[in-house]
């Protein structure tokens, strides 16, 4: 069969299975996972498709974590949260889980008998890891990658890639060579290069191009050449030019063709293996030690005083099995420590626990919401890090969201209303910049019932919902219209007609259709400004 029959066939399948997926109500990606099965009980693996699959699912892991990077500064790797919780996170999880496979061993259950101490540790090890990729993924669908919890789960992920290293470092017959030892001078360099650049590279495809080389070439490839995990340099590299003013505009960019490619990490794991109902089982019994994980995680993070709802969130993000867990066990089995089926096991699990968490993350705050007072007795009645307001002083006007488009309407507002106007965000950085410049700028995430429980609304007579993404505007949304006594008005930002029909639908009492509105504003304010 021909090569472009070959992508025609699973892009179709991965097109219409993502399509199905999504209006069932649950992420896209599911139904690229269904693909890599479909394909597999089709037999179609012939020609270059796993070739073309693997070189699409590296360009896409390596975007993913270049766009991370571009999220993430390095301080906030720092926090005890988050370096401590995915230390020990990992330490117990390898104790519980090598543990446990170990038991089963000595107890002769079939695909268990032939493992060692060392290959229960290593599977322990393996299955101690959260996918960056699905977490990112995931997070993004709901608008909250830039979230408190986001930026704490990304930073777990971060922490996890670092162990990730030093364990192929330690059993790579690779070692890294002494050239690594000159990465930090390189680092230093290479950002002001790299800074001076991206000043030159406009806002065309000068743009894309300049985001696909610092990701592949000063990061990844200059990372493999020392001997160190070529993924780490993108996601280094994307760190280094978080603190640019162009860096908002470059993950815009860099954002689609990094979804693209990531549609082939997902199919390529449904093309794994051929499963057996032996294999399944095994993969069956460890599967409840997803939730095992995410408990896990939540007691960690209730001992540094974040908040109940925070830890949920973050948690059930993490409840899941990481790619990484295949690149550990094929280096088991090519040292003779694990036995080849368990890849394939590995690899099944990893999926499941994709296809479990799909549904349970897209509905988390759902979950949260009704199960709300049984989550929250894990709150410790300390003073927490994220800590919401309730008492929103003598404002009459709420704005939420201090991005490109909440700013200037909070401007706009104060100037109309001085003293009557506050703000809301949920980036520590944008709340903590905007202070100070004087404005009534507080922390605070309004897609949380708590906050919306506790908050004294009762002077605010308009809520501005001015969050670009339609998954924020649309929580935060959800949550207001639970309140029982609501005399405020809600307007609303969208800029597609699908938007625009779910917010008519809420009855939402304005709503801003930014580009078919951009233009008049346009005139209106050139009008006013010139005095014609």
């Amino acid at each position: 069969m021909e090569p472009y029959i070959i992508d025609g066939i699973w892009l179709t399948i991965a097109f219409l299975s993502g399509l199905l997926a999504k209006r069932a109500g649950l992420p896209a990606l599911i139904g690229f996972l269904l693909t890599g099965l479909v394909l597999n009980a089709l037999g179609v693996q012939a020609g270059n498709i796993n070739e073309v699959l693997h070189t699409l699912s590296d360009l896409g892991i390596m975007l993913l974590l270049f766009t991370i990077g571009l999220k993430i500064k390095f301080q906030s790797l720092l926090k005890r949260e988050v370096w401590f919780t995915a230390s020990a996170h990992m330490l117990l999880s390898v104790l519980a889980l090598g543990g446990f496979v170990l038991l089963l061993s000595v107890a002769g259950l079939s695909y268990f008998t032939d493992l060692t101490f060392t290959s229960s540790l290593l599977i322990g090890f393996s299955l101690s890891f959260s996918s960056t990729v699905f977490v990112a993924k995931i997070l993004e669908e709901r608008g909250e990658l830039s979230s408190f919890h986001g930026k704490i789960a990304i930073g777990i992920l971060v922490i996890q890639d670092i162990f990730a290293v030093i364990f192929l470092a330690l059993s790579s017959s690779k070692t890294p060579s002494l050239l690594a030892l000159t990465l930090p001078l390189y680092l230093y360099l290479i950002r002001f290069v790299l800074y001076r650049v991206l000043d030159a590279s406009g806002h065309g495809e000068l743009l894309t191009a300049f985001g696909f080389v610092a990701a592949f070439v000063t990061g990844a490839m200059a990372f493999y050449i020392t001997g160190v995990k070529a993924d780490l340099g993108a996601l280094v590299m994307g760190m280094l030019l978080v603190n640019h003013p162009k860096a908002d505009e470059l993950y815009d960019r860099m954002m689609s063709y990094k979804d693209f490619f990531l549609i082939a990490f997902f199919v390529s794991i449904g093309l794994t293996g051929v499963p057996t109902w032996g294999t399944v089982g095994v993969a069956l019994i460890l599967l409840p030690f997803m939730f095992v994980k995410g408990s896990l995680f939540m007691l960690l993070f209730s001992r540094f005083n974040l908040r109940a709802r925070t830890a949920f969130l973050t948690s059930l993000s993490l409840s899941n099995f990481s790619e990484f867990g295949l690149i550990t066990s094929m280096i088991g089995m090519k040292m003779g420590i694990l036995p080849a089926d368990w890849i394939l096991i590995i690899a099944l699990l990893m999926s499941i626990t994709f296809f479990v968490s799909s549904p349970l993350n897209a509905r988390v705050h759902r979950i949260f919401d009704r199960n709300k007072r049984l989550i929250m007795r894990l709150n410790t009645g300390k003073k927490y890090i994220d800590t919401e307001p309730t008492d929103l002083g003598d404002a009459n006007y709420l704005v939420i969201g201090m991005g490109s488009i909440g700013r200037p309407a909070y401007a706009h507002f104060n100037n109309l209303y001085p003293g009557k106007v506050i703000g809301i965000d949920y980036k520590h950085e944008a709340v903590e910049a905007m202070k100070a410049t004087g404005c009534n700028v507080v922390w605070g995430d309004a897609t949380n019932s708590v906050f919306w429980h506790y908050a004294k609304t009762a002077k605010i007579k308009l809520i501005l919902l001015a969050m670009s993404d339609f998954n924020s505007n649309k929580n935060t949304l959800l949550e207001i219209m639970k309140l029982k006594r609501k005399k405020f008005k809600i307007a609303v930002i969208t800029h597609y007609p699908d938007e625009i029909e779910y917010f008519r639908k809420q009855g939402v009492d304005y709503i801003y259709d930014y580009k078919s509105n951009i233009g008049a504003d346009f005139a209106e304010q050139t009008v006013h400004s010139l005095a014609v």
